[in-house]
């Protein structure tokens, strides 16, 4: 397996698109606890990074 192919797998199995992790992947991923956590920082992002979270008001001319 190549190096591209083994990331590209990677980021599916963390990101929920593939089943079975990679050969070799160092962090075993089934315990609730992660994807709780995992999760929960990806709905941090978004909140922060959707504009919600900010003051700034854009008025369109």
């Amino acid at each position: 397996m190549t190096t591209f192919n083994w990331i590209k797998h990677a980021f599916d199995y963390v990101g929920g698109a593939q089943d079975e992790p990679p050969p070799g992947f160092p962090i075993q991923l089934g315990h609730w606890w992660f994807w709780a956590v995992w999760w929960g920082a990806m709905a941090l992002a978004i909140y922060v990074f959707s504009g919600q979270s900010s003051k700034f008001i854009y008025i369109d001319f």
